[in-house]
C-alpha cells in the first residue's frame, strides 16, 4: 500500500484547470519530488493534499484512507506536515514557543485547565517543551531556543518551520521550495538534514524544488507537472535526461 496516493486530481479555477487528471504513487518511507516551471501546478498540488483547495475531480488517499475534501485540521491529524514556499512562522514568538504551537495534537488541554494552571497545565506544558527542546536538538537549533524566530539567520529559519511541521508528528512531510533562498552551503546542509530526519523519523517525504542540484542528490523518483498535467513520472535520473523536461524548463 502506498503511503499517498493520488487518482485523477483535478482543480478548475473560472476557465483555468490549475490541475489535470494528475495520478501519482509515494511509497512509504520514500523521497519524492514534484517539479516543473514556475505556474505549473506544484504549490496548488501541496493545497489539495493538506485541505486549503477541495479538489474538483479524484481522490486522495494517505496509508490507504481516503482523506479527499478533508480540512486542513483534519489532514493534519490524518498525518501531513507542510512547510511553506515563503517561510511562515510566528515571528514574534520564541523559537521554542514556534515548535510548541506545533505539538497541540498530541498534548491537548481545555481552556479552562490553562486559564486557572490547573496541575494538568504544568505536567503538559513540561511535557511539550521537553519535546520541543528534543525536535530543536535535531536541527541544531536548541541554543537558540529563547531567541525570536524574526532573529534567526534565513537558513535557520527554515529549519524551525520544518522543526514545526515535525512537532505535529507526520508520517508524510510537504516541503515547499525549502532551498529557496539559501546559499550553496545551506543547501547542502538542507540536503543533510532532509536525510537524516527521513531516517531518524522513518518519514515519507515529498518536496517541490527548482534547486536541480538538491533534486538529483535526494529524490530517488519525480514527477514533472507542466501546465498543470503530468509531463513525465519516474526514477530522478530518467526524469531528468527526458527530452520533453529538459524542452519544458529551456525550450526549444
Amino acid at each position: 500500500m502506498a503511503m499517498l496516493e493520488i487518482k485523477d486530481l483535478s482543480i478548475q479555477f473560472g476557465g483555468l484547470r490549475a490541475v489535470d487528471g494528475l495520478s501519482m504513487k509515494i511509497e512509504e518511507g520514500e523521497l519524492y519530488g514534484l517539479i516543473g516551471p514556475n505556474g505549473a501546478g506544484k504549490t496548488t498540488v501541496f493545497n489539495l493534499l493538506t485541505g486549503v483547495y477541495r479538489p474538483t475531480e479524484g481522490s486522495i488517499f494517505l496509508d490507504g484512507k481516503d482523506i479527499t475534501g478533508r480540512t486542513t485540521e483534519a489532514v493534519n491529524r490524518a498525518g501531513i506536515a507542510r512547510t511553506f514556499q515563503n517561510i511562515r512562522l510566528f515571528a514574534e514568538l520564541s523559537v521554542l514557543d514556534n515548535v510548541k504551537t506545533g505539538l497541540h495534537n498530541a498534548y491537548p488541554y481545555s481552556t479552562l485547565t490553562g486559564i486557572l494552571r490547573l496541575p494538568k497545565y504544568y505536567r503538559i506544558e513540561k511535557e511539550m517543551n521537553d519535546r520541543a527542546l528534543e525536535l530543536l536538538s535535531v536541527f541544531g537549533l536548541a541554543d537558540d531556543a529563547q531567541t525570536l524566530a524574526s532573529n534567526l539567520p534565513y537558513g535557520a529559519q527554515r529549519k524551525l518551520e520544518i522543526a514545526r511541521a515535525m512537532a505535529t508528528e507526520p508520517k508524510l512531510l510537504l516541503l515547499d521550495e525549502p532551498a529557496a533562498g539559501m546559499n550553496p552551503n545551506e543547501t547542502k546542509e538542507l540536503m543533510e538534514t532532509i536525510h537524516f530526519i527521513r531516517e531518524k523519523f522513518k518519514l515519507t517525504i515529498l518536496l517541490i524544488e527548482h534547486d536541480m542540484k538538491l533534486v538529483s542528490g535526494i529524490c530517488e523518483k519525480l514527477t514533472v507537472l507542466n501546465f498543470g498535467q503530468e509531463l513525465a513520472q519516474g526514477k530522478t535520473s530518467d526524469v531528468l535526461n527526458n527530452p520533453e523536461v529538459i524542452k519544458a524548463y529551456l525550450g526549444e
